[in-house]
């Protein structure tokens, strides 16, 4: 299929989820349905990123303030805490409640995020790996991307392919090559901008902290002790920056099972987000509970039509 046929279907696609958004939520909005939505970010820089070139690419500052300007005017944002409260009391006609929230150590949750949530009055959680307990540092991925933006050959590391292959290589490694490897990346990598590091200092200023493991390993590959291991490491160290006990938990790379919910439940999380694609509902488990991530690039038609569409999905069991 040639490029102008591409770009013509997608087009027509976004063309008629702007006409059909309205309609849907209205629909919705119409039954006593008691759903709500967890909204999941990354990053949120200067432009939209490319996610055919980026492993995790940036929503714009200005892409994310159209966003919450439409949450706010059709939905009712709320602490993530009181999220599934807010579902249960939700009665027809009344908005559908949505938590934001955002992940990773990054100087933009302060410098962009921080400013167009105070913006929207839109309340936001920030799961943190506290990589700045001891010195502030960056993670593999970022290693990675800057790696091969600046043209350097990673081949001998992560074998041929492009960077969403290569990553792939990098998730499916045991933890000790990882950490060897992600070592390496950072000798290859160009230096991590200032900017883009987030200090214990940015870190205290950020609204509500939430807990995303400070070596961020897929968790459903750890055995037993290295789970316990990544459930306490750093916990307590992040909670004296936030000023608080943290007991919200996103997992690393959306990796979960019934194994990593128990023992997070075990370790006194009270909530867990996962990567997938569901509405929350009131008997959701509060330690497995699903995520919606807009593209990075969507409009604002093709954003709405996706949380309705979100909203009427049917949560897995």
């Amino acid at each position: 299929m040639n490029a102008r046929i591409v770009t013509t279907l997608k087009a027509i696609r976004a063309a008629a989820k702007a006409a059909l958004w309205r309609p849907a939520l209205q629909a919705l909005l119409a039954t006593d349905r008691r759903v709500g939505l967890v909204l999941l970010y990354h990053d949120v820089g200067d432009h939209d990123g490319d996610a055919r070139s980026e492993l995790v690419p940036p929503i714009s500052r200005t892409r994310l303030a159209g966003q919450l300007a439409h949450l706010g005017r059709h939905y009712r944002p709320v602490e993530l805490a009181n999220l599934q409260a807010a579902v249960a009391a939700r009665r027809r006609g009344e908005p559908f409640p949505v938590s934001l929230t955002f992940d990773d150590d990054l100087g933009h949750h302060l410098s962009h995020a921080m400013p167009e949530l105070a913006r929207a009055n839109a309340p936001g959680t920030f799961f943190l790996c506290g990589s700045f307990l001891t010195e502030p540092s960056d993670f593999w991925w970022q290693r990675l991307q800057r790696a091969v933006n600046y043209g350097v050959d990673v081949t001998a590391l992560l074998g041929d392919g492009d960077i969403h292959r290569q990553g792939q290589a990098m998730e499916a490694m045991i933890t000790e090559q990882r950490e060897a490897t992600a070592e390496a990346l950072g000798e290859l990598a160009p230096p991590v901008p200032v900017a883009e590091v987030l200090t214990a200092g940015g870190a205290s200023q950020l609204s509500h902290v939430g807990f995303h493991t400070v070596r961020h390993h897929p968790l459903t590959g750890l055995d037993d002790s290295e789970l316990e291991r990544a459930l306490t490491e750093g916990r307590e160290g992040l909670g004296g920056v936030a000023g608080y006990s943290i007991d919200t938990i996103a997992y690393p790379h959306g990796s979960w099972d019934r194994r990593v919910v128990e023992a997070a439940r075990e370790s006194g999380f009270s909530i867990g987000v996962t990567c997938e694609r569901e509405p929350v509902t009131p008997d959701s488990d509060p330690l497995a509970l699903g995520r919606y991530e807009p593209p990075v690039r969507a409009t604002i038609g093709e954003f709405a039509f996706d949380l309705a569409r979100t909203l009427m999905k049917s949560p897995m069991s």
